[in-house]
């Protein structure tokens, strides 16, 4: 098991977030992305209905990202051993497209008490401070 060390629940305490922790190598990453893609070609439909907030039921390496054990630890670290993967979401922004999610508190809009749970994002694609709303990412709630 690899734990958050001290360095990085502190940073959660004061910022909220942590970053960055690397997780897939790129040869993974691109896996993943490829993935995604040919669920966007071959049954795009999904990603307009429940699919898109429920990845991991409409792909098996998704579900595999979602129960990634290095992903699962750093969770542990902060609320305990008993963890319930509430869903998937996938925000895919291709080239060229502008898009913005402002900062917000997920406990607010998804409703889910008690809120002592934490949202892994997980970015597939390069990413970097400027460009983390914008890119593919795996949202794991």
């Amino acid at each position: 098991m690899t734990n958050l060390s001290s360095n990085q629940l502190k940073q959660y305490e004061d910022k909220g977030f942590v970053s960055p922790i690397n997780i897939f190598s790129k040869e993974k990453a691109k896996e993943i992305r490829k993935e995604i893609e040919i669920i966007e070609n071959e049954i795009p439909s999904e990603l307009n209905k429940s699919g898109r907030y429920n990845a991991h039921l409409i792909s098996p390496l998704l579900d595999e990202v979602t129960h990634n054990s290095k992903i699962l630890d750093k969770v542990q670290s902060i609320i305990g051993e008993n963890i319930l993967v509430c869903g998937t979401t996938l925000f895919i922004k291709n080239p060229n497209e502008k898009g913005f999610v402002s900062y917000h508190q997920d406990a607010k809009y998804i409703g889910l008490e008690p809120r002592n749970w934490v949202t892994a994002w997980v970015a597939i694609t390069d990413s970097n401070e400027k460009k983390w709303m914008y890119e593919n990412v795996v949202r794991i709630t």
